[in-house]
């Protein structure tokens, strides 16, 4: 969940999404449950307050675990967003252990493997899409957490704002204290506004040689490395149309 992994994506390669639950003037929502992705934008626009998410019930995943185990799935992988902003995690390992309390003949017939992404949004949704098309070309359970641990624990999160507009209501000392905690985040600035596609271009061309200035090893780009960057691209093509 908030992984940006669309409802098609999740149908398209056989993803369960747990869903985060979101405060919205004081009611309780769920993503892709009472909202999509574009309807949430005009949800922060009409909200008298910042909308705020609450981390995933024990309960949820215990759910969730129950559902994979009846539909007869072996092997579950839950990519859990980073446990430093969310107990999720913490949540989803406690799931864990009750659900084979609660069924114990289960333990030789499914086994579960709870991960922490130590990232966000779509810099761990991206892996799991490629998990998940791994897992369709008949790569097993093994082939599959030691591709999504590799990941998760080498990546780094650059990230900019194309625009403000949804931030109006944000603490920005709160926020800053936020990003300086996530130990993969790494600000790259911020830009008032960007509507030009040309400027956006600019902004990516200019990424490369900001992220080699803070991490030099980069320019010893291994295979793994360029793999991963043509699988971005690839993806960014596809997000952006171009």
């Amino acid at each position: 969940s908030a992984s940006d992994v669309s409802l098609a994506q999740a149908e398209k390669y056989g993803i369960s999404l747990v869903n985060f639950w979101i405060i919205v003037n004081d009611k309780e929502c769920r993503e892709h449950v009472d909202f999509t992705t574009q309807e949430f934008y005009k949800v922060l626009e009409a909200a008298e307050d910042l909308p705020h998410t609450s981390q995933i019930l024990v309960a949820d995943y215990i759910a969730a675990y129950e559902k994979e185990y009846n539909d007869g799935v072996t092997d579950l992988i839950n990519a859990v967003i980073a446990s430093i902003g969310s107990n999720s995690y913490n949540n989803a390992c406690m799931a864990k252990d009750q659900f084979y309390e609660k069924h114990p003949e289960a333990k030789d017939k499914i086994n579960i493997t709870v991960m922490d992404s130590k990232a966000y949004t779509g810099a761990y949704g991206l892996p799991v899409i490629e998990a998940a098309k791994k897992i369709q070309k008949g790569a097993d359970a093994a082939e599959v957490i030691a591709f999504l641990t590799d990941w998760f624990d080498s990546s780094v999160i650059v990230c900019t704002a194309f625009t403000l507009k949804y931030a109006r209501k944000i603490d920005t000392a709160e926020a800053s204290k936020l990003i300086s905690n996530v130990r993969l985040a790494q600000v790259c600035g911020i830009i008032p506004e960007i509507k030009d596609k040309n400027l956006i271009k600019l902004l990516f061309e200019i990424m490369p040689s900001h992220i080699l200035s803070r991490f030099p090893e980069a320019q010893d780009a291994s295979l793994r490395d360029k793999y991963r960057a043509d699988i971005i691209r690839q993806f960014l093509s596809e997000y952006d149309g171009d």
